[in-house]
């Protein structure tokens, strides 16, 4: 009598890559599913089986996601037949576990289920990877013809079909929700930046001496707008780095590196908050650069960040420039612009124009200024 068909070759598979195949197709510890069900119980049928089984073997045990004719839903990997089923290839047969010393004492057969017979088709991935099997067992000895065999092997690669099939609906539908998503945020931003234009275009226009002045501080501001969401398209559409805002805001000032003293950490802004910082270090850049320290050889700028409490604190801090005083129109509009950010993003601003350079701080809670969660 045949004992279990021995292994034809050794694995050709690495362990941690067939582990990594089987979790893509998330399917463990899911709920019952008919269409796997039908396949046990033809499974069954055909070969004469009381029990039948789709069990899918990970690091630890294996879990079954279609059974008939056993109570349990998962074992231990150490006591599973399956686990010596997935080390060969074709199917692996046991006709009497009693007289085979690889099972003759495994706690299924010694104990409930009293298991004799055993035939375990593997399920193979399209990428090689056995995952596990559509079994068939008894508690008496047997065997099966070789048309039982056949179909067994075909029910096992329609139960391949069955995960695949499952899989791609479960991307498409992640698709879906991703593009659904990526269409609301792009609507959010849209809706955002063109607030943003409206507000910088009635703030120069009010605030400009000329209508060609109106129109050159118009372009300037939108050129750097253009450059903030340059960094949002280089990385992540959804955030951006705090020190690559303060870099792309320094390279576009024309003032050399060494006139700035840039320190904080990493921080990560939102897209949204990102373009409010840009658009407030242009104003401030621009006003230095005419009036404060960036006018003379002399003059540098202190900025620095720091995150206490879950509030980020931000300072721009002039030193070595003319003496500055404090504008005296109300409208000033790169006051307005700069102070605008902290009430945009929940936070509070606040200018001084001590003699020695302006001074803008900036106080914001994190969650108004943090990227949307991936």
């Amino acid at each position: 009598m045949q004992l279990a068909d021995e292994p034809a070759v050794s694995p050709h598979w690495m362990e941690a890559d067939r582990l990594a195949a089987l979790d893509s197709y998330d399917i463990l510890d899911t709920p019952a599913e008919a269409g796997f069900d039908d396949l046990v119980e033809i499974a069954a049928q055909i070969c004469g089986a009381p029990m039948a089984l789709i069990s899918l073997v990970d690091a630890r045990r294996q879990w079954f996601k279609a059974i008939r004719g056993l109570d349990a839903t998962e074992t231990p990997r150490e006591v599973a037949f399956c686990h010596h089923a997935i080390q060969q290839d074709g199917i692996f047969i046991v006709e009497d576990a009693t007289r085979d010393p690889r099972f003759a004492h495994n706690p299924l057969v010694t104990e409930e289920p009293s298991l004799r017979f055993y035939s375990g088709a593997p399920l193979v991935t399209p990428e090689g990877f056995p995952l596990g099997t559509l079994c068939v067992l008894d508690t008496k000895p047997g065997h099966l013809t070789d048309a039982q065999r056949g179909a067994l092997e075909a029910l096992a690669r329609q139960v391949v079909v069955q995960m695949e099939l499952r899989k791609a609906l479960a991307m498409q539908r992640k698709a879906a929700e991703l593009s659904a998503l990526l269409i609301q945020e792009l609507q959010h931003r849209v809706k955002n930046t063109l607030t943003t234009v409206q507000a910088v275009v009635s703030q120069s226009l009010r605030n400009a001496p000329s209508l060609e002045a109106a129109r050159a501080t118009v372009n300037d501001r939108l050129a750097t707008m253009g450059k903030a969401h340059d960094i949002f398209s280089a990385g992540d559409w959804r955030a951006a780095s705090l020190l690559d805002v303060v870099g792309a805001a320094v390279a576009s000032s024309g003032v050399a590196d060494g006139r700035y003293r840039i320190h904080g950490p990493t921080v990560e802004l939102s897209a949204r908050a990102a373009l409010g910082v840009a658009l407030a270090l242009h104003e401030l850049n621009t006003n230095a650069i005419k009036f404060g320290a960036l006018s003379n050889a002399e003059g540098h700028v202190a900025l620095s960040w720091r995150v206490e409490d879950d509030h980020l604190t931000m300072e721009w801090r002039e030193h070595g420039g003319p003496p500055v005083t404090k504008p005296k129109r109300t409208g000033f509009g790169s006051r307005m612009i700069v102070t605008a950010l902290a009430s945009d993003v929940g936070g509070a601003s606040h200018i001084d124009y001590p003699p020695e350079g302006a001074i803008w701080t900036l106080r914001a809670p994190m969650p108004g200024l943090a990227p949307p969660a991936a």
